[in-house]
Parts: C-alpha cells; sequence; structure tokens
C-alpha cells in the first residue's frame, strides 16, 4: 500500500469533522422520466439556490418519454439541515397553494425519441416559499402526491450571516500538492445573540451535494467573528479538471467520440476509452466542474429539439486488471452526481475493461470517475488513482451556514457562498 495512502488513512481518522447525514432527497421514481434539471434561471451551471427576497426564479423542467400529455403537479416541503421534512404546514413555509398544476409544455420536434417537455419557473405568483432553509420540490401525477414522479432539492437562503471564504494550500506537506484547503470566516453580527453550537456549517465542492463536510466547531471567535481554519475540517481533494464528451451534434465525430452505431430508434454513441490520469502531469484548461449543459449545433430549440442518445463509456484499468475491494463510479452531472448503483460503472472480464452506458439528451458533458474503498471508504483519496490530484486544480466550492435560533423547529439558512479555487491566484 503506497505511503501516502496510510498517512491519509491515519490522518483522516482523526478526522473530526462529521459528514452530514441526509435522506436522498433527489430521487427518480419513473422510468419514463429524463433530463431533470433546476437551476437559477438563464444560469445552467450554477446550483439551484435562491434568496428569500430574491426576483431571480429557478427553472425546473424534464422530457417524458411517454410523449403526450398527462397532467403534473408539483408541491414544495421544507426540510431540516438532515433533510428530515419539519414539523410545520405547508402553509406556514408557503405563500400560495400546496399543490400547482404544471401548464407550460411543448412536444418534441425533429428528434427521434418521441416526448413532451415540461418546464416552470419557481417561486411564481402561485407557490413562493416564505422560510429560508433546505427544500425539496416534489413532481407527482393528477394531483395525487401518491404518484410521485421525482424530487429535487434546493436552497432558500435568509443572509443574516457574512460568509467570506477563500481556497487555500494545506500546510501538511502530505497533501500540500493534491489537496485543498477552506478557510472561511463568519461575519455574525446581525444575529441579536447566538451561541457556537447554534450555528453549523455545510461545505461541497462542484456539485457534488452528498459528498460534503459538516463543521459543528469552530476554530475562533472574536467579538461577531467565528472562523473556521483547521487543518483537519475543510479539506477537499483537488483531483484533475474533468474529462469532457462533446454530443451537441449526433453526426458529427468530436474528439472523444470513437464512433456512431446505429440502432433501430436511438443512435449509440461510443467513447474512446478513458484510461487512469494519476500518473500524468497537470495542465489547465476550462472544464464544467462536472456540470452539463443541453445543447445542439443543429436545432434552435435545444429544450425539445434535441434526440437521445445511448452512450457507452468505458474504462481501463491498469494493465486490464479490476480494482479489488473498491468500486469505480462515473461522476458529474449525467449520474446525477451520486455514488450508487447508478453510477457505478461494471467491470467486463472478457474485455478487461469497466463499461457503463447511460441514455443522455444531446449536450456537452463534464465527468470524472471516482475509486472507493468498500470497506474503509477515504474520500481523500477519491482520486488519487484514477485522475490524480494536483493543488492548481480548478473547484467551484459552496457554503452553506445553518442557524438554529433558541426553540426554532429548525435550523434557518443564514447564509452562502460559491468559492472558485482560481480567485485566490
Amino acid at each position: 500500500m503506497p505511503s501516502l495512502y496510510i498517512r491519509l488513512l491515519l490522518m483522516v481518522s482523526f478526522f473530526p469533522a462529521a459528514l452530514l447525514a441526509q435522506v436522498q432527497p433527489d430521487q427518480e421514481l419513473d422510468s419514463a422520466i429524463h433530463s431533470i434539471r433546476m437551476h437559477p434561471m438563464d444560469r445552467p451551471r450554477d446550483i439551484p439556490v435562491i434568496g428569500l427576497n430574491d426576483p431571480l426564479p429557478l427553472e425546473i423542467s424534464f422530457d417524458d418519454f411517454n410523449a403526450h400529455y398527462q397532467d403534473y403537479y408539483y408541491s414544495i416541503e421544507l426540510l431540516d439541515a438532515n433533510w428530515e421534512p419539519v414539523a410545520l404546514s405547508p402553509f406556514d413555509y408557503t405563500q400560495g397553494f400546496s399543490q400547482n398544476k404544471i401548464s407550460q409544455f411543448t412536444a418534441s420536434s425533429i428528434a427521434l425519441q418521441s416526448y413532451f417537455h415540461y418546464q416552470f419557473n419557481l417561486p411564481n405568483e402561485n407557490c413562493k416559499p416564505t422560510k429560508a432553509g433546505n427544500y425539496m420540490v416534489k413532481i407527482f401525477k393528477g394531483g395525487d402526491v401518491h404518484q410521485l414522479v421525482f424530487t429535487r432539492r434546493f436552497y432558500v437562503v435568509d443572509n443574516l450571516i457574512g460568509v467570506f471564504a477563500s481556497v487555500q494550500e494545506p500546510f501538511d506537506g502530505a497533501i500540500s500538492k493534491t489537496h485543498q484547503k477552506i478557510q472561511l470566516s463568519l461575519d455574525v453580527k446581525k444575529l441579536p445573540y447566538f451561541q457556537p453550537d447554534q450555528i453549523k456549517v455545510y461545505v461541497f465542492q462542484n456539485h457534488r451535494y452528498n459528498e460534503g463536510i459538516l463543521v459543528e466547531t469552530p476554530s475562533f471567535i472574536r467579538g461577531a467573528t467565528i472562523e473556521y481554519n483547521s487543518e483537519r475540517d475543510l479539506i477537499f481533494p483537488a483531483s484533475k479538471e474533468c474529462r469532457w464528451l462533446d454530443m451537441q451534434s449526433l453526426r458529427l465525430r468530436t474528439d472523444r467520440i470513437e464512433r456512431f452505431e446505429n440502432q433501430q430508434k436511438l443512435v449509440q454513441v461510443i467513447v474512446k476509452p478513458d484510461l487512469p490520469r494519476n500518473n500524468l502531469p497537470y495542465f489547465s484548461f476550462n472544464d464544467l466542474n462536472g456540470a452539463s449543459i443541453i445543447s445542439n449545433t443543429e436545432s434552435l430549440e435545444p429544450d425539445f429539439q434535441n434526440d437521445y442518445a445511448q452512450v457507452k463509456f468505458t474504462y481501463i484499468p491498469k494493465e486490464g486488471i479490476p480494482y479489488i475491494g473498491e468500486k469505480l463510479y462515473l461522476i458529474g452531472d449525467l449520474t446525477n452526481n451520486k455514488v450508487d448503483q447508478q453510477s457505478e460503472m461494471n467491470f467486463n472480464t472478457l474485455k478487461g475493461v469497466y463499461e457503463k452506458t447511460l441514455l443522455l439528451k444531446q449536450g456537452y458533458y463534464s465527468y470524472q470517475y471516482l475509486l472507493r474503498d468498500n470497506r474503509e471508504p477515504n474520500r481523500w483519496m477519491d482520486f488519487a488513482f484514477t485522475e490524480g490530484d494536483h493543488w492548481e486544480t480548478e473547484n467551484n466550492y459552496t457554503v452553506l451556514v445553518y442557524y438554529t435560533a433558541p426553540g426554532a423547529r429548525y435550523p434557518l439558512l443564514a447564509g452562502f457562498s460559491t468559492i472558485n479555487s482560481k480567485q485566490n491566484w
């Protein structure tokens, strides 16, 4: 076992920051629903967050392969920091109606795969959250909440706490060139009375919501300023810039497409095999940090004119030998950034490669490979043997600050910030 791995394993055993235990708020419960997207309007790469009084709404959209009109409704639910339901009536945190019908839809055109594209904005005149916190939007059929189709998380923030964050190189020589450290300072002068245990901070890298770190104890308190500057708390593997797949055309082979194979209905896209990059030198280029963009070089309306394809990814491990006691995952928006069975790569013993086939809408996708030990997962080593880690890598970080007031039933999302690792340079 490499000496670096041993050192990091020992270090993570003393890691005081607990990972936030979450109920999964992002579920897909109907196989006919595809390309679920939720983001601020006209900002498809941003995470779904709105200010309590922010006029910029979120845009929610999805495709239905049933390809005929159906009555879809939505509702929102306020959840606590652990994504558990809050003991409040929907009318306590919603202005408007508890259920609303999705009235904006378009039938696909040009595309071989038939679908209906549904879309709505939130908040709107019929539904507006009135409290800050974690939320989940629920999409269901026919006004029946038991016919749930999918759910997606979003955040509503009331900026009571100022958040000042930066990305730094860790002091520890074992990880100084491979990891990134978040240094954080909170301004809490708007809070009339507070105790340190009333404030919790959750930080995640890029769009990996479930892979973040929860910190409950600050390093220092100086008057109305709270600082988080531990060498063990907010440490993330830096990885490398993401791999990419340009699938904006299903007729033109871009640099990452090996070939097209015509099936009965959908085109199959064979992506050029990926290899480990951990021994390759680092070089910088613009990437999407795991995000994706639905786009098309040959039509004007990507929402309902883009087609779908069966996309086959292949990863060749060193000498064609599978990773023993570890699982390989394909991570990015294309698998909803989940480390689960849906993103797990399958090893083909005859070919000596890992494989994964996904049904994807035309667009531009970025992704990475994550390797995790089955028994002793060490998130500091997620990319060490697949992508490699380099301090210089450009990453986005999201900081969420929760405040539980005395006697409150749930924590308020009182602070929010996004930072980029290149901002300090």
